[in-house]
């Protein structure tokens, strides 16, 4: 295994990634979560909402193996780290705040996405601090208010969550309030609006999710065995509570089953996948579905070995099914993953309020 990475004139201009532009990333720190979200791809929401051992391994990478495909060199190149994570959320990892603060230091902007319900005040403290020495944020997922943000973040403590963030806001760093709007909670966006506001949130956004799909209802069980249904919030609830008569915009359908441009987000921003096992992807929307099989198939490799506690990271980055295999799938319309998420552009909204 070579320690340099591949010169940028080898690179395909063609390909999904370059190391010749600006990088960012979408990187999952660990699968370890606190929270049972009934839609959550980590939950089996009629077995009150336990995490699905199928899926959860309880894995997390570590300070070494980013260290190794992260050098400060390379981190010159990043503008900014997404810790999203698919099925985890970053604090659970238990060097998180280590991890942060050394992409900082680099010069990189993180964006840490959290339901904010686990570690201390101090730790979250610590967090402020790091995040505060440059336009670093963190989105708090907070979908309620005490009566209510359970029914979805279930397993948080709504009062916890609360302390936490204001710990964290109280250092100067940013924090958004992101909340999805449900039935159960619609009417309190206002509230939370408000709460938001003098806590010293830099924005408030309203996600509309789109888990629910053509249903009407999603029907899941508590952790106290009861039967709890889960229903989207009315339609215009936003412009309703910002006293707006500004009528829905309705888009005309598209055929699914034309051909679709692609114009994939992952190649636009240079913004490749990594899974808490080190896994490297071209989104999280094509990771693990057949689509991505499918890429590795064609470029006759195993994906295994695209796996940053095998290989560095930069190799990776330039070799198949990133050169040709997705754009060639692109043009032939042979990947439905792609098609629905950047052709058809099935995807969450987001509002700031």
């Amino acid at each position: 295994m070579s320690d340099m990475p591949m010169a940028p004139d080898k690179e395909l201009k063609l390909g999904l990634f370059s190391l010749s532009r600006t990088l960012n990333f979408h990187l999952e720190l660990t699968d370890k979560c606190n929270a049972g979200c009934p839609m959550c791809g980590r939950t089996v929401q009629m077995d009150r909402c336990r995490p699905d051992l199928e899926k959860v391994r309880n894995i997390e990478l570590s300070l070494d193996v980013i260290r190794r495909n992260f050098p400060p060199d390379f981190c010159r190149r990043i503008d900014t780290i997404d810790l999203c994570g698919g099925l985890g959320d970053p604090p659970a990892a238990r060097e998180c705040l280590e991890i942060c603060k050394y992409f900082i230091d680099n010069g990189i902007k993180v964006i840490l996405s959290s339901n904010g319900g686990l570690r201390s005040e101090d730790w979250w403290r610590k967090l402020g601090n790091v995040f505060s020495s440059n336009s670093s944020f963190v989105e708090f997922h907070i979908d309620g208010l005490a009566d209510t943000n359970h029914l979805y973040r279930i397993n948080t403590r709504f009062s916890k969550i609360m302390a936490n963030a204001q710990a964290f806001l109280d250092t100067g760093a940013t924090g958004e309030w992101h909340f999805i709007p449900f039935k159960h909670n619609e009417h309190q966006l206002a509230e939370a609006l408000s709460v938001s506001r003098k806590m010293g949130f830099r924005s408030f956004r309203v996600i509309n999710t789109i888990r629910f799909g053509q249903s009407e209802a999603f029907v899941y069980q508590m952790p106290d065995g009861s039967i709890r249904h889960l229903e989207p919030s009315s339609d215009n609830i936003v412009n309703h509570v910002l006293g707006e008569n500004t009528p829905r915009q309705v888009t005309k359908a598209l055929d699914p089953r034309a051909p679709q441009p692609i114009s994939c987000k992952s190649a636009n921003e240079n913004r490749p996948y990594i899974v808490a096992d080190g896994s490297v992807s071209a989104c999280c929307w094509v990771e693990g579905s057949d689509d991505e099989k499918t890429m590795y198939s064609r470029a006759k490799l195993n994906r295994k070995e695209h796996n940053i506690n095998r290989r560095l990271l930069q190799e990776i980055l330039l070799e198949e099914p990133y050169r040709r295999i997705y754009p060639q799938a692109w043009e032939q319309g042979s990947n439905p993953v792609c098609i629905r998420k950047c052709g058809l552009m099935r995807r969450n909204t987001r509002r700031e309020l």
